[in-house]
């Protein structure tokens, strides 16, 4: 972190952080609910997860790229809400009002395990393997990465390999059960820090109106450079939340049908707090403080607006917010190989000697992919684009019309493959055709 000086102080607030994440992801970690299955245990935390358990954990999920947010308000300034924030709401809404009951009362392990009791077995292996594209955490390992490279000065392949090894051991002995007591470790200190950074930011620059008239004009209009046509396509892209793995396996978790619909409305009231936050800290930063770099804006006005302690809590607050959803889809990932493809091949049943192998595997292959493609947005943009025009339907629909397609009738199965296969395959060849300049269209338009 470049645009950051940390003090002594500084350091060992971030690393007493860090310390609790991985003494909350460890201790008692190995506890299983009576009559609960060790692996699916691992995997759903012996569906035993509260309202606020499960608000503080999907909350602290969905800020992976949280630095992302400051960029985007640098760019182009308050239309960040009707981009990162607006279009998410609705659909989590949406989802809340559709699927969160419907989820528990399936008592599915994972989207593939729904897949295929809905349309069959080739269907689920499908689904599984596109899932993987979605899940595998190279985005935030990357993230990652580029965090602890820029505070310890090792190259980045290194920072990618020890920010993901530390990440990973939060979560590698308990599972879910795991990651929920460390996100509601990481949740407190992600609000502290930038509840700290925006009352910084008013103590050193002046009040909010007197930031707003200082702001460029084109950085207060509703729609900023993006036009009401580049917000739309963010509602599209916010369609991914109905496919987000994290979604699924944590109102899978809850203890009641109920409880992750109720938990599902406190996280949207959550989301709003933050991104208010992390709105107001970025129209601040381009007031006052001269950007260089748009992806280090909120350590750009954090060194501005920050004494000593605070910086550390803030980035104590970033490493939080990146870390929480790298386990989070780590944990996705490693059940989409383990359970759903690697207790197929072996016949069935839940083994948690697989959900280790598909955590190992995660590392291996995340890591990988983050070091070859280092790019967070193209990452995240290319496994959004290929993965939400094919699992849409045939997930939702798998919850509010299964009665219509038998589960496991060959028919089913190979209408639910092509569901999938077909809008993936048009993606795939739109993105090649783009890469070409034969095509200019977005590619997830054309899979939709």
């Amino acid at each position: 972190m470049g645009a950051l000086t940390l003090d002594v102080a500084d350091w060992i607030l971030v690393l007493t952080a860090l310390l609790g994440s991985l003494w909350l992801g460890h201790h008692r970690s190995r506890k299983t609910a009576v009559g609960t299955d060790s692996a699916i245990d691992y995997i759903l935390a012996g569906r035993s997860l509260t309202a606020p358990l499960f608000a503080a954990s999907l909350i602290a999920t969905w800020y992976g790229a949280v630095l992302g947010a400051g960029e985007f308000v640098a760019r182009y300034g308050v239309v960040m809400i009707l981009c990162f924030g607006l279009p998410y709401y609705l659909v989590a809404a949406a989802y809340a009002a559709l699927l969160t009951r419907r989820i528990r009362t399936a008592e599915t392990v994972s989207i593939p395990d729904q897949i295929r009791r809905s349309y069959g077995p080739r269907s689920g292996t499908i689904a599984a393997i596109l899932l993987l594209v979605i899940s595998i955490p190279a985005p935030y390992m990357l993230t990652l990465g580029v965090v602890v490279a820029s505070l310890t000065s090792l190259p980045l392949p290194a920072g990618i390999v020890l920010g993901s090894a530390v990440s990973l051991a939060i979560v590698a002995r308990g599972g879910l059960r795991s990651d929920v007591r460390a996100n509601v470790l990481q949740v407190t200190v992600m609000y502290a820090g930038f509840i700290a950074l925006a009352i910084g930011c008013v103590a050193t620059f002046g009040s909010v109106g007197t930031m707003w008239h200082a702001l460029p004009t084109g950085h207060r209009t509703p729609t900023g450079a993006l036009g009401w046509t580049g917000v739309a396509v963010w509602f599209f892209i916010a369609l991914q939340t109905f496919v987000d793995p994290n979604f699924h396996v944590r109102a899978a978790a809850t203890r009641t049908p109920s409880t992750a619909r109720t938990g599902l409305i406190w996280s949207i009231v959550g989301w709003i707090i933050f991104d208010g936050l992390q709105l107001l800290i970025g129209l601040y930063a381009v007031a006052y403080v001269p950007i260089a770099d748009p992806s280090e804006t909120y350590l750009v006005v954090a060194q501005a607006a920050l004494p000593m302690v605070g910086k550390g809590l803030f980035v104590a607050a970033i490493l939080a917010a990146v870390m929480s959803t790298l386990d989070g889809y780590a944990l996705v990932s490693a059940t989409t190989i383990g359970h759903d493809l690697i207790d197929v091949v072996r016949g069935g049943g839940h083994r948690r000697s697989s959900l280790l192998i598909g955590l190992t595997a995660t590392g291996v292959i995340g890591t990988l992919v983050a070091i070859a493609i280092p790019s967070i947005v193209d990452l995240i943009a290319m496994a959004a684009s290929i993965v939400v025009p094919a699992l849409l339907l045939p997930l939702v629909f798998s919850y509010v019309r299964h009665r219509r397609l038998p589960a496991a009738a060959a028919p089913a199965d190979r209408r639910a493959a092509w569901w999938m296969l077909a809008p993936a395959g048009g993606v795939v060849l739109s993105m090649v055709l783009r890469w070409a300049g034969v095509l200019s269209i977005e590619p997830m338009f054309v899979g939709l």
